[in-house]
């Protein structure tokens, strides 16, 4: 994820664009999934959509099981 965040910042952004940020979503908390993930990254995590603002917790919530019911 982090070569998706390297390129957003080089090729998509403009001068006035502050740097990409990147939420990671998961169904299970596993703290040492995200210690290994991050290892050395020392750059935000760019996310796979992208939007202009941040859902509020029920669209977040609808989001999530609709992705995980359509994996069914």
């Amino acid at each position: 994820m982090n070569m998706y965040l390297g390129y957003f910042e080089n090729e998509e952004n403009t001068e006035s664009d502050n740097p990409p940020i990147g939420i990671v979503l998961a169904k299970e908390k596993d703290e040492l999934v995200i210690q290994y993930a991050m290892h050395n990254v020392s750059s935000q995590l760019f996310v796979q959509k992208y939007q202009l603002y941040l859902p509020n917790r029920e669209e977040l919530r609808k989001v999530i099981e609709d992705e995980l019911n359509s994996e069914v």
